[in-house]
């Protein structure tokens, strides 16, 4: 069909698109993440249309931020849990000649396989050259899409051609709603049945339908599917047969073939739940979407335009254009996990997207590397991902208030409600020991809020939000630091005991009995920078908003003195050589040559040899150098002066390699964020850690984690380093600053963005950097280039050189 044109035999250097060649058993699991396919509403693998979940395959489809909560028997004591729900299994689709075997990619002779995955218009492509064990040899053309234009559909398109037979085809199409959460061995002892099946029936003239309902949540699940069969492009009149139980359903259509004809079977699916928006009934809705459903020919161009609206805002252009391909590939499943269809959901991002069930789906504090990202293209989707946080602002109270503090304590990992969703224990496969898990002692995530609240409000510059919601969370935020500090006279400081910091290894002290260590130099500063950010707030309110929030949350002048005073008086732990400490004693652990257990998660081996990781001067992930890729060097020196510290670009370099040397990075985060930290002080270095982190889903030990969900945070902080580091952009309130720290490896670099309905481009091209506005645009723009302003009018361009 002409349609497809734009997906046949692509060139092998085309940057928009991601290609495998050769079916890998081993791999399926990773390539039906990193290929899946998706509209913000939800994501469905890219699993095998014919394959069900086995140790090779995993089928699996996620509607954003629907969860259940299921109660488990694990080391002797019952937990619950709270899970991102696998839903019912649309794609089935299989067939068989002459009453053979039914089609299986693992059951025939594979002659040519590729699969290919084309980031411009949210296509997959399969193509499967295959002999069975009758000698019949079939060429198979497979489109699959999730549409972003109607985006409670989804759909198939399989051209199979008969290359040597003729014969009986009959297809099987199903709808499959036995299906539980398996995608993460380590969570196997916990109960993974979420779904109770209701009732399936069948559409007139054409389809079937099956509806489901999450155990605990209660929330109602349907899908609705129709197939239809072209042979040589004639559609076959045939009602099939049904085969129909409370859980599945399936139908059969049966056709001739004659040798070399093309078979075309089209199957598009509508999701719906009762948790949606502007419907009655989620059966009926998705009942009426297949009954009204276009061919998928025209779901196919509808889906092109749709995400060709969505490229103009995000696009790039990057040279080594060998780095291309990935960053338009992590942008794409950036917007594949939140889009403009995700506004309504009430949903936060989830560090492995809705791509799978690592980590349950919950949310942690990615945000922080993807909200720059979406701030400057699609502001009120940051917005929503912020009211995510807002809303459970009284749960937030709650858990501070159950753990002895004031103000709000966001909890490390979130799902549905705000409650604290980290799991008791973790599961060490090489000791077969359960494993507390102290990991919600970071309570380092509440600052990160903070931090993405003010973000949003200086690149907004959205005055209405910060007035509306983002203040009040601010001053909670802030409250809860003051209070969780505890002053210590011996040093006039103040100190925040029994945390984590980013570093998720260091859980305690050496045999200590209670859990956490003490002042984490992270969590102390990033705390004083919430607590002077919250006063500041209070100046930019309007009078009216700053009376009422003073008498709703009962604000004191005493209150604000002692913000003041703790952020004054925080204390920073530093080394003998005036490195920053990750935290209290650090330098007194032991060494680790941590690179003899390269691939091997660290701690898991140490606990099995008896130790512990605790006893060691070894970090999973950056820690301190956190502060660093976040503010810039000045904005560091600031911070620590106003503590009465004195800290310098040497100490500053100091403390970065002291760490890096310490560094597993095991986490997907960790080298990326050393690459920011670095962009000043060594750009080779910087350079060669952001390209390692580019890779992080497509090769090394993170891809093959990667087989239960992406790494979204990691995908989001290569974006932000080229935005942020590289670039320089940063924009306060309609002004925007350029300072730009380029690698010598970045020939080209072009970004485009919006603020405040006006569209810019920034390109560098050799040694200048370019800045153009839209003539279309309102107003001119302050441009802040190295500290010198230029105003830069509508429709024109400012050129400076790159020193």
């Amino acid at each position: 069909m002409p349609i497809f044109s734009n997906y046949d035999s692509p060139d092998p250097e085309n940057t928009w698109i991601i290609a495998f060649d050769g079916y890998d058993p081993q791999d399926e699991g990773h390539r039906e993440a990193l290929l899946a396919l998706g509209n913000g509403y939800f994501v469905t693998r890219a699993a095998a249309t014919e394959a069900m979940a086995d140790d090779i395959h995993y089928p699996g489809t996620y509607r954003a931020g629907l969860y259940n909560r299921l109660v488990s028997q694990i080391n002797d004591e019952t937990v619950d849990d709270e899970s991102l729900v696998n839903l019912p299994n649309w794609l089935p689709l299989t067939f068989c000649i002459d009453e053979g075997d039914w089609f299986s990619i693992d059951r025939v002779e594979i002659l040519a396989y590729r699969q290919i995955l084309h980031l411009r218009y949210g296509v997959l492509r399969r193509e499967i050259q295959f002999r069975d064990r009758d000698g019949r040899q079939t060429r198979l053309h497979e489109h699959r899409l999730v549409s972003m234009a109607q985006p409670h559909l989804a759909g198939l398109h399989l051209e199979l051609i008969a290359e040597n037979w003729l014969g009986a085809l009959e297809i099987r199409s199903a709808i499959d709603g036995r299906v539980v959460n398996n995608n993460v061995r380590r969570y196997e002892p916990y109960n993974k049945q979420h779904l109770e099946p209701i009732e399936t029936g069948t559409l007139e003239p054409a389809g079937m339908w099956l509806i489901a309902r999450t155990r605990q949540s209660g929330v109602e699940v349907a899908l609705a599917a129709r197939t239809q069969v072209l042979v040589d492009g004639t559609m076959v009149n045939s009602t099939g047969t049904i085969e129909r139980e409370i859980d599945q359903i399936g139908e059969y259509i049966r056709v001739r073939v004659n040798r070399g004809a093309a078979i075309a079977i089209e199957k598009i699916a509508a999701l719906y739940t009762s948790r949606d928006p502007a419907i009655a009934c989620c059966i009926e809705a998705s009942q009426q979407d297949i009954i009204a459903a276009p061919r998928f020919t025209d779901l196919l161009a509808a889906q092109e335009r749709a995400w060709e609206r969505l490229w103009m805002r995000c696009d790039l252009e990057f040279k080594p254009v060998e780095h291309l391909r990935i960053a338009r590939l992590h942008i794409f499943h950036i917007l594949q996990t939140i889009s403009p269809h995700t506004a309504d959901l009430d949903v936060g991002l989830p560090a492995r997207g809705w791509h799978g069930e690592g980590y349950r789906g919950h949310i942690f504090w990615d945000e922080v590397f993807v909200l720059p990202f979406l701030i400057y293209r699609f502001p009120a989707i940051a917005r929503e991902i912020l009211l995510y946080r807002y809303r459970r602002l009284n749960a937030a109270r709650a858990l501070a208030q159950n753990h002895g503090y004031r103000g709000a304590m966001f909890p490390w990992r979130s799902a549905s409600t705000g409650r604290e969703e980290t799991p008791r224990f973790q599961f060490n496969f090489l000791s077969g020991h359960w494993i507390r898990d102290r990991t919600e002692l970071q309570r380092h995530i509440g600052a990160i809020v903070a931090h993405t609240v003010w973000a949003y409000y200086l690149i907004a510059d959205d005055l209405t939000f910060l007035c509306d919601c983002g203040a009040e969370l601010l001053i909670e935020i802030a409250r809860f630091w003051a209070s969780i500090a505890t002053y210590n006279p011996e040093c006039d400081r103040y100190e925040i005991l029994g945390v984590m910091g980013p570093d998720e290894y260091h859980t305690a002290y050496p045999n200590a009995k209670t859990p956490g260590i003490d002042n984490n130099t992270y969590t102390n500063l990033m705390a004083v920078w919430t607590l002077c950010r919250a006063r500041e707030v209070l100046d930019l309110l309007p009078s009216s908003r700053y009376r009422e929030l003073w008498h709703w949350l009962k604000l004191s002048q005493d209150e604000i003195d002692h913000w003041d005073r703790v952020s004054r008086k925080m204390r920073v732990v530093f080394y003998e050589n005036g490195s920053l400490s990750q935290f209290e004693g650090f330098d007194r652990l032991k060494e680790l040559d941590w690179q003899q257990f390269e691939h091997q998660r660290i701690n898991w081996v140490l606990e099995a040899k008896g130790d512990d990781v605790n006893c060691y001067q070894v970090a999973k992930q950056a820690d301190v150098a956190m502060l660093f890729f976040l503010f810039s060097e000045t904005e560091i020196e600031a911070l620590l002066q106003r503590l009465g510290y004195t800290f310098d670009r040497n100490q500053m370099e100091n403390t970065i390699a002291y760490h890096f040397q310490r560094t597993s990075h095991e986490s997907s985060l960790s080298r990326f964020v050393y690459a920011g930290a670095l962009f000043q002080l060594d750009r080779e270095k910087s350079w060669q850690l952001f390209t390692q982190s580019l890779a992080t889903d497509l090769s090394g030990a993170s891809s093959d984690e990667a087989k239960r969900g992406i790494h979204l945070g990691a995908m989001a902080g290569t974006l932000y380093i080229l935005q942020h580091h590289y670039l320089g952009l940063q924009v306060d309130r309609g002004k925007i600053y350029l300072n730009p720290s380029f690698p010598t490896q970045i020939e080209h670099l072009r970004v485009s963005f919006q603020l405040k309905s006006n569209d810019f481009q920034i390109e560098k091209i050799g040694d200048r950097l370019n800045v153009t506005t839209a003539s279309t645009n309102q107003s001119s723009a302050s441009i802040v280039y190295q500290g010198e302003a230029v105003d830069l009018q509508p429709g024109t361009s400012l050129s400076f050189a790159l020193r």
